[in-house]
């Protein structure tokens, strides 16, 4: 196992380097915005941001493990020994659709994982409190897990060229709600099959939701699970390794049931599988039961 702590360190250097680019990217207003394959759109924050994060991977890591290979979602696969089970992955911007759109509850995260068993996770959301249009100085905050070694979040302010953090603050588990409905988020998705939208739409006739939720970026969702905005988030198709590994380290670290459709903690030696998170078994259970699975 290799060090997890000095990983962690270089996964928030990272993340708050392309943050920095993220940011610039919005200030000077040019998002660049195009479609790079199907229907996923990609912006000049994304490009940036990833150049920066891989910077500081291609700059750190080989000092601390030479296995570790690389896989973020602009840059591809680079670094360490092919084939390695122990990868270093980013985000550059999860919710790229909300970000060029302007919103502010976006997120830039890391992860580390070896053979599959996320270990590291760090999600950064610089605007989520006050975003750049109302401030210069936008307030945000910083996410991270490390596996059984909790979960916790500082809050971040942007200086124009880098972030201040304040002191980091313990998660915890959330009481479960006594009720037989729940505010959720199981979201439809355009990356989604004909089976999984069947799986949506049992949840959402079943009359589990009391109400429906979301922010358009599965790291913000998750969050809003771990910081008490909503009880659940079910993503029965779209869930991917990039976007879902850094949030579930830090849901599992703060006390939350997180399973595949096999009532497991999801191993990613695949890129795609059903992801759920909730307050205790007892509700993911019903959750993936009333979709199928």
């Amino acid at each position: 196992m290799s060090d997890l702590a000095e990983i962690l360190d270089v996964l928030v250097d990272a993340v708050t380097a392309g943050a920095v680019q993220v940011l610039a990217v919005k200030q000077g207003g040019a998002l660049g915005a195009a479609i790079k394959y199907g229907r996923e759109l990609v912006t000049e924050a994304d490009k940036r941001s990833d150049a920066a994060i891989l910077a500081v991977f291609e700059r750190r890591f080989p000092g601390i493990d030479g296995e570790i290979r690389f896989h973020l979602e602009e840059s591809g696969d680079s670094g360490g020994v092919a084939g390695s089970l122990k990868i270093a992955g980013a985000d550059p911007v999860d919710g790229t659709n909300i970000f060029a759109c302007g919103s502010n509850v976006y997120a830039v995260q890391a992860h580390y994982v070896e053979d599959g068993v996320p270990q590291v996770g760090v999600v950064f959301q610089p605007e989520a409190y006050l975003p750049l249009d109302e401030t210069e100085r936008c307030v945000g905050r910083l996410v991270t897990g490390v596996r059984d070694g909790g979960a916790f979040t500082r809050r971040s302010e942007y200086t124009g060229s880098g972030f201040e953090f304040g002191p980091a603050r313990k998660l915890g588990p959330r009481p479960a709600p006594d009720g037989k409905a729940y505010v959720a988020c199981v979201p439809f998705g355009t990356k989604m099959e004909v089976i999984e939208r069947e799986a949506v739409r049992r949840v959402q006739e079943s009359n589990l939701i009391a109400s429906n939720t979301g922010a358009g970026s599965a790291a913000a969702n998750v969050m809003m699970v771990v910081f008490g905005v909503q009880h659940v988030y079910g993503n029965f198709g779209a869930g991917e390794d990039l976007d879902l590994i850094p949030p579930q380290v830090i849901a599992r670290e703060a006390g939350f049931t997180v399973w595949n459709e096999h009532r497991e903690e999801p191993r990613w030696l695949v890129k795609k599988q059903p992801f759920i998170v909730a307050p205790n078994e007892a509700v993911a259970e019903l959750f993936l039961r009333t979709a199928g699975f």
